[in-house]
């Protein structure tokens, strides 16, 4: 029996349909199936395939070497003309795109929006107001001047804020919020990685006593947030980061 067809029959005792753990991991059903038969063909590039290979192990709580080896295995067998892509599959492109579309659908609406709000100022300015009466002002008391007495102390200068650090101080709170579909792997304070795919709006929190250690399969994909403070990018679109957050 190979190990796939082991996974398959854990998954049945453990009463599991492939449907629903694909809902579970958020994993196509055809990856799954094609990880039991020990099937890679026309995977996704391999950041994302290694993805899908570890999360089902974890799920299952068997060790993900052996089917690793396997898919790398097969990736040694193909013409480099058929080996996966390494930049992002064409139904992350597709995503890509629809993202982009509701943006300048967004900034359109936007538009439309402000024109209106000018327009309405323009009219309010350019409308005939009616002329008012002088109003003559009554000549305001005057108040007897106070007697001198000791000068008030100087209020003290407000102090200055201190600046933000470069670098937050532990405990962290990482938030992850993914624009596009990508493939991460964190790590907590040493703990054994977790995997999970974060679909366009996703987000998740990652909290640490000490240390952070990230790993993504599309930098340009997601944006975070350390301690209420925004990070700047971690990289370019399709590309593979590694981040340490702490010592």
């Amino acid at each position: 029996m190979s190990t796939g067809e082991s996974w398959k029959a854990k998954r049945e005792r453990m009463g599991k349909t492939l449907e629903e753990v694909g809902q579970e991991l958020r994993i196509s059903r055809k990856y799954l199936q094609g990880i039991e038969e020990s099937n890679f063909e026309k995977w996704p590039p391999r950041v994302f395939s290694s993805g899908f290979i570890r999360a089902y192990a974890r799920m299952l709580e068997e060790d993900p070497e052996p089917v690793l080896t396997e898919y790398y295995a097969y990736i040694g067998t193909l013409a480099p003309s058929e080996a996966p892509a390494q930049g992002a599959p064409q139904w992350i492109q597709r995503e890509h795109r629809r993202v982009s579309r509701r943006a300048i659908l967004s900034m359109a609406a936007a538009g439309v929006l402000l024109v209106g709000v000018l327009l309405s100022w323009y009219s309010m300015r350019t409308a005939p107001q009616p002329l008012k009466a002088p109003e003559t002002a009554a000549p305001a008391p005057t108040e007897p001047a106070a007697p001198p007495g000791p000068a008030a102390p100087d209020a003290p200068e407000p102090s200055a804020k201190p600046a933000a650090p470069g670098i937050a101080d532990p405990p962290y709170q990482l938030l992850l919020e993914a624009s596009e579909l990508t493939w991460v792997m964190y790590s907590r304070d040493g703990a054994d990685p977790v995997d999970v795919m974060l679909y366009p709006g996703d987000r998740i929190s990652v909290q640490a006593a000490r240390t952070i250690t990230l790993k993504l399969g599309n930098a340009g994909g997601v944006k975070g947030t350390l301690n209420g403070e925004a990070l700047p990018p971690f990289g370019e679109q399709g590309k593979v980061k590694e981040i340490r957050i702490g010592k």
